[in-house]
């Protein structure tokens, strides 16, 4: 692994199968994130309209601009850290394998766009999980909440480590986003899902009161209101059901 956390993809397979679920078509624009050592980029440049491709570490971005020196018609290298990169507005699909140290982060900055059609990223499997996992599921919290909130979710496949050099100590899973284009984030929604898994062995009816500072028995008539049990813990609840008790909530 490098500094900035990346096991790079060296099986060509495995990288045909990510760029392939993308649905990429010559009239698309990609971003890709953390190219590394080209693998994926090499298979995405020939297949669409225009590649951006966006590397933090200088010397891989250096070998990728001497291979694609001669392609600076459809492919842009951008010697940059993502995280602090402003994207454009222009519509676009995103594929990445993804450093295992600032995958959930970059997620969460590209979900709430409404920009890209289809993401294809490769994170480590238990971020996968945890990032698909429905109510009532272990993993299930306040970023499955985030992410079911923004787009619809599938887990492709996994990967094994020996696909990897250097090879990491877990197994990787290839998730694919289709973006759900919301148009308004409902801010105080977050903050009462944060609130809420914060205190998840709590049951709603405490997470309600204490996020609105009202007595419980108005707690209760929200729940009623939803037609929720009082007594239900947070990870029992599907985005449909936090987003109804934020109708109500806010009506306080």
């Amino acid at each position: 692994m490098t500094k900035h956390g990346q096991n790079f993809l060296i099986d060509n397979n495995i990288a045909t199968k990510i760029v392939k679920a993308a649905d990429l078509d010559l009239v698309d624009n990609v971003l890709e994130i953390g190219p590394g050592k080209g693998i994926l980029t090499k298979l995405i440049a020939p297949s669409v309209n225009f590649l951006t491709a966006i590397e933090i570490d200088k010397i891989l971005f250096q070998q990728l601009a001497n291979y694609f020196s001669f392609n600076k018609i459809t492919v842009e290298l951008i010697n940059q850290d993502f995280l602090k990169y402003n994207i454009s507005d222009i519509k676009c699909k995103f594929i990445s394998n993804l450093p295992y140290n600032v995958g959930t982060a970059i997620i969460q900055k590209i979900l709430p766009l409404q920009n890209w059609t289809i993401a294809v990223f490769m994170l480590q499997k238990e971020v996968v999980e945890r990032l698909v996992a429905k109510p009532g599921d272990k993993s299930y919290g306040y970023i499955s909440v985030f992410t079911s909130y923004y787009v619809d979710a599938e887990v492709l496949f996994d990967v094994s480590s020996k696909c990897f050099n250097p090879h990491p100590k877990v197994t990787s899973s290839v998730v694919k986003f289709k973006n759900k284009k919301i148009e308004t984030t409902e801010h105080v929604l977050f903050e009462f899902v944060k609130h809420a898994f914060s205190m998840k062995r709590k049951t709603i009816l405490n997470c309600i009161s204490s996020f609105c500072n009202i007595p419980k028995d108005k707690a209760s008539n929200i729940l009623n209101s939803c037609g929720l049990n009082a007594f239900l813990r947070p990870n029992k609840l599907s985005i449909f059901d936090f987003l109804n008790l934020i109708k109500e909530i806010k009506k306080l």
